[in-house]
């Protein structure tokens, strides 16, 4: 058995670009069964350790209307930090469209010897976003394991 603590990573801001309803829901506009394509101009995350932004047009985010208010997330992106290094960031999580929330589970990849400790991160995000806007910020951390092995015992 183990328990977590969250480490703040950073701030990530995200400016979407157009939204394209893919499949069409059960009632009038964006309803419960859409499926979106939605666009990313731009992101950056920056904290403590890490400061990236896109590094290319590849960002992939797809959303499903799952019942109404709420819809599900598969969103990766390719990043570029400060010092040139590339990370692949991938995330699924919820939107409760009604409110303005987010919650994501990001992990992320890389070869870069100064950004391999992502490799280990299971990160959360707490977001809230702005449609009308076009904008979505997440608070991003990283779930840090501590071992309870006296939970294992009898």
């Amino acid at each position: 058995m183990a328990k977590a603590e969250l480490q703040e990573i950073g701030l990530m801001k995200i400016e979407f670009g157009e939204f394209i309803e893919v499949i069409s829901g059960e009632g009038d506009g964006i309803s419960k069964g859409s499926q979106l394509a939605i666009g990313i101009n731009a992101l950056s995350l920056k904290g403590e350790n890490i400061d990236a932004s896109m590094a290319m047009g590849d960002a992939s985010v797809s959303a499903t209307v799952i019942d109404e208010g709420l819809a599900t997330l598969e969103v990766s992106v390719t990043l570029r930090t400060d010092d040139g290094a590339f990370v692949r960031a991938s995330w699924s999580g919820r939107a409760y469209l009604g409110e303005g929330l987010v919650a994501t589970a990001p992990t992320f990849r890389t070869a870069d010897d100064r950004y391999k400790w992502l490799n280990r991160v299971q990160a959360v995000g707490a977001g809230e976003e702005d449609i009308a806007a076009g904008k979505l910020v997440y608070r991003l951390y990283d779930v840090k394991l501590i071992s309870e092995p006296e939970l294992l015992q009898g």
